[in-house]
């Protein structure tokens, strides 16, 4: 419990990788698997429990990975087609009232990081990470032609995790999956979109980063590096 509230989490592990070319998940990264590194960072003391979204494809071996060997004490959950799907599936296997969704794949997440999310969204209902944007982000029509820019001073990139207080999360996936919804998004989209209820945003890590690409994982192996050798 943590100011009162049950604290849940899902860690989306259900993708396929398909921009990376291989099961990034299963990359060694400081002596484990980029899949474990993420779920054990997510065993932090303020979380209750942790429900790990998976494909069924690799369901056996990511509970070798994490529970026969890795001793941690997650639920894996059969994911679907689309991040949102898995996320609700994963969501209907939890029972805080406060929920945190994280990516799979963004093993750097600390457990100061994890806190103010759950804080802010008990607060305001809904909260993510994010760091603002360093770069001019362009909108650009399907046939390939510039719209226009946002404002770099009113634009943020964003990270997991995110935290919801559970009733929104719920409404926003009911109302998603009736609606047909297939866009590339994130959990906080969802949310303002179906529930009408803005995330707050925090200033997240420069080392919070997505592994998406084989040179996020280059990024992310200095990253490692750069915390080895500061605990010596």
């Amino acid at each position: 419990m943590h100011q009162g509230h049950r604290i849940s989490a899902i860690v989306n592990c259900a993708g396929k990788g398909t921009r990376f070319g291989s099961n990034k998940l299963l990359v060694e990264l400081g002596g484990c698997t980029i899949l474990e590194k993420t779920v054990r960072a997510m065993c932090a003391p303020v979380v209750d429990e942790v429900i790990v979204t998976v494909s069924e494809d690799n369901e056996e071996l990511y509970r070798r990975i994490l529970i026969d060997e890795g001793g941690l004490p997650v639920t894996l959950v059969v994911g679907g087609a689309e991040r949102h799907i898995s996320a609700h599936r994963g969501l209907s296997a939890t029972s805080g009232d406060i929920v945190v969704v994280h990516d799979g794949v963004r093993p750097f997440v600390t457990e100061d990081l994890i806190v103010a999310t759950i804080d802010a969204a008990i607060e305001h209902g809904a909260a993510m990470l994010g760091t603002p944007s360093t770069v001019q982000v362009k909108l650009v029509s399907d046939d390939g032609f510039i719209e226009g820019s946002l404002d770099r001073a009113h634009s943020w990139l964003g990270q997991t995790p995110q935290a919801f207080r559970r009733e929104h999360l719920v409404q926003a996936y009911e109302r998603a999956l009736a609606d047909g919804y297939a866009r590339i998004s994130d959990d906080a989209d969802l949310v303002a979109e179906y529930c009408g209820v803005p995330s707050r945003i925090l200033l997240g890590d420069d080392h919070n980063i997505k592994i998406t690409t084989p040179q996020d994982l280059g990024t992310a192996r200095m990253i490692e590096e750069g915390r080895a050798d500061s605990e010596e």
